[in-house]
């Protein structure tokens, strides 16, 4: 592997691990903060609407400017954003700040970070685009940077589970030091100028072009279902097995460890192994999806929890490079930042609908959210077998 796409990596890895630290004390740290879980959806998604509306912007400035400066604007802004999360939660939690003007101001900060969150992802996802050609290379391109975020996703929650002991606030703090390090990272160790589009594009990438629309439906309805998992069976835990906000973040920590370890396992037999077609990766993670949302919801004990969250860890690590490479190969060379900032589009779309939706859905029946899981891998399947049989090359896509 050379420098450009080992540090490449190293941002997939950090992606994955941010993100996987924040996650186990996410449902606990919103009831020890005073907050209910609706407010906490809301909190997520206003966050995540910054996300979803900057995705664009990221993808077509990096095709403008380059990957590299994109990527370390993101990571300062992510810097500046989970600090000021960081500084709020304990606040809230020291009794400074409480009620309405600490639900806004979390708010605020949660969209500082959505606002920056899509532009490291979206131009890794490019930058990648720019080093691959075939649709088996991209394919296995897309699939070692989700290789390296699924490592992330092993070592985050293994992180989260000793500095909780410590501490809600411990895991925010290093989520926040995170980001910092790979603005270093990048500076320093990825080439100063990112190869440039052969081809630039110029007119508008639209979602809805019958070779891409379905790609991104499934990028959409994966996000979805990611926070779906991560968020309500934080509750769901907790209620079902009646545990304190301590022992759910350790259970929830193992069952996140358990999903990153299944999906850094697919991706890496992807990447250097299987080579498998957008289409064939997506039909075979769905059903595994469903199988573990059916686990979910014929038991209460933490052992089946463990085992769904195994499940859902291989389904999502095969769906996601298939909808990542489906959608990267359905566009043209020139337009790879524009089509990875749509793949940031609805993925941020993902995650202001879920949260709403799935602790909406948690306050009717704690297990409407898993029911929801079997109809979003449905329809899953359902636009891949739609998509495009036949893989394009990248030149010819949408031309």
């Amino acid at each position: 592997m050379d420098r450009t796409r080992f540090t490449l990596c190293l941002c997939a890895f950090n992606g994955g691990m941010s993100v996987a630290i924040i996650l186990p004390i996410l449902a606990p740290l919103i009831r020890e903060l005073g907050l209910s879980e609706t407010q906490g959806g809301w909190m997520i998604s206003l966050g995540s609407l910054a996300m979803a509306l900057m995705g664009l912007k990221w993808g077509a400035l990096s095709d403008r400017l380059g990957r590299k400066p994109v990527l370390m604007i993101g990571f300062g802004g992510l810097f500046l954003g989970w600090t000021s999360f960081t500084l709020l939660a304990w606040s809230g939690l020291s009794g400074l700040l409480q009620g309405t003007a600490l639900f806004f101001s979390l708010i605020a900060a949660r969209t500082l970070v959505g606002g920056f969150l899509s532009a490291p992802p979206s131009s890794t996802q490019a930058y990648m685009a720019d080093t691959t050609s075939t649709p088996a290379e991209r394919g296995a391109g897309m699939a070692m940077i989700g290789a390296a975020g699924g490592l992330g996703m092993v070592v985050g929650p293994a992180l989260s589970a000793a500095l909780v002991l410590h501490g809600l606030l411990w895991p925010l703090m290093l989520a926040a030091a995170l980001p910092l390090v790979m603005l270093v990272v990048v500076a320093v160790m990825l080439p100063a100028a990112a190869p440039r589009p052969r081809n630039p594009g110029t007119a508008r990438l639209s979602p809805l072009h019958p070779g891409l629309r379905n790609w991104l439906l499934i990028g959409l309805v994966t996000m979805i279902s990611v926070v779906t998992i991560n968020l309500t069976a934080g509750f769901y835990f907790q209620d079902r097995l009646g545990l304190d906000a301590r022992e759910t973040a350790s259970l929830l920590a193992i069952g996140l460890t358990l999903v990153g370890v299944m999906l850094m396992t697919a991706q890496t037999l992807q990447a250097r192994v299987m080579r498998w077609p957008p289409r064939r990766l997506v039909l075979t993670g769905a059903p595994l999806l469903a199988l573990g949302a059916v686990v979910m919801l014929a038991s209460a004990q933490a052992l089946s929890y463990c085992v769904a969250y195994a499940l859902f860890g291989a389904g999502i690590g095969l769906i996601l490079p298939g909808f990542m490479a489906g959608a990267s190969l359905a566009a043209p060379e020139g337009r790879q930042g524009a089509v990875a900032g749509l793949c940031q589009l609805m993925q941020g779309l993902g995650t202001i609908v879920a949260p709403l939706a799935s602790t909406a859905l948690y306050r009717l029946e704690p297990t409407l959210p898993f029911w929801m899981l079997l109809a979003l891998a449905a329809l899953a399947a359902l636009a891949a077998l739609r998509a495009p049989k036949e893989e394009k090359r990248p030149n010819d896509a949408l031309a």
